[in-house]
């Protein structure tokens, strides 16, 4: 679940993460054990975790930290059936991905836009990588509504 008054990412391990998370946490916990690092180019880094369940629906999560401070988080849904290469691919797939990203939002957080004090929430279609995510970016936007 995703928690709009604080913008923690709750995984049904129980875990918690959002913007006061920070990467020195996220590799003492049990997350970083199964966790990929991506490229780093100081100040960023990031991590792919292991599949994680969010309120019923498996994610591919992957966190990006700027100076030791989570930056954001990408959530990419896989099924028990996920493709795992580009001859598999189909922009029909991933249009019903990024409806099934719009949809899950939407019966948490109500209609769009995502804009809160502690940061923003968009699901998006990458056209040059041929993916969708849900991309969680911290940090308090100029003009955002206070949280309901």
């Amino acid at each position: 679940m995703i928690h709009r008054q604080t913008g923690e990412i709750e995984l049904s391990s129980g875990a918690r993460i959002g913007p006061s998370y920070s990467e020195a946490q996220f590799l003492a916990s049990p997350l970083a054990r199964t966790a990929k690092a991506l490229s780093k180019t100081h100040p960023w880094s990031g991590y792919r975790t292991s599949r994680q369940r969010i309120s019923h629906k498996t994610f591919r999560v992957t966190l990006h930290f700027f100076s030791g401070k989570l930056a954001s988080i990408e959530l990419f849904e896989v099924g028990a059936e996920s493709k795992a290469f580009w001859n598999d691919w189909s922009e029909k797939e991933e249009a019903e991905r990024k409806a099934s990203h719009d949809a899950w939002l939407e019966s948490m957080l109500g209609a769009p836009p995502y804009d809160y004090p502690w940061g923003r929430i968009t699901s998006e279609y990458d056209l040059r990588g041929g993916y969708s995510s849900i991309v969680v970016r911290f940090g308090p936007r100029e003009g955002a509504p206070a949280v309901r």
